[in-house]
């Protein structure tokens, strides 16, 4: 048996590169995947071309509506998480000599609102 049979997974960003590795893996593996991204086509292939194992939520991690469509599906489907695979990032990119205390700032602001409401949504998918 595999180490992921019966887990239940969450990735975000799962609909190309590390993310969509990720998701195949885990399938492969055996558990089952929440894939949420912004790319609805996107998503809709990949969760075709996978199987049932998939599930698929279309969103944007920054947003917490967003957020609350996903966790409130996850319920709905009277699953619960075991595997977070945070994999979105979100970076705004300035050559080194052009960084300022001010663009750091908002860098480390807004990772830190991103990680508050991801840590949000996943208190909420326990209840």
């Amino acid at each position: 048996m595999s180490r992921l049979q019966n887990k239940v997974a969450l990735i975000t960003g799962g609909t190309s590169g590390i993310g969509l590795a990720t998701v195949k893996r885990f399938v492969a593996e055996g558990a089952f995947a929440y894939v949420f991204a912004r790319r609805k086509e996107e998503l809709e292939k990949m969760a075709a071309s996978l199987g049932p194992n998939v599930a698929t939520v279309s969103g944007d991690v920054r947003n917490l509506d967003d957020l609350d469509r996903l966790y409130a599906k996850i319920a709905a489907d009277g699953k619960k998480l075991d595997i977070v695979v945070a994999n979105v990032g979100a970076v705004d990119s300035v050559k080194l000599g052009d960084v300022t205390i001010d663009s750091f700032s908002h860098i480390i602001t807004r990772r830190h609102a991103d990680d508050s409401a991801r840590e949000e949504g996943l208190e909420r998918s326990k209840e």
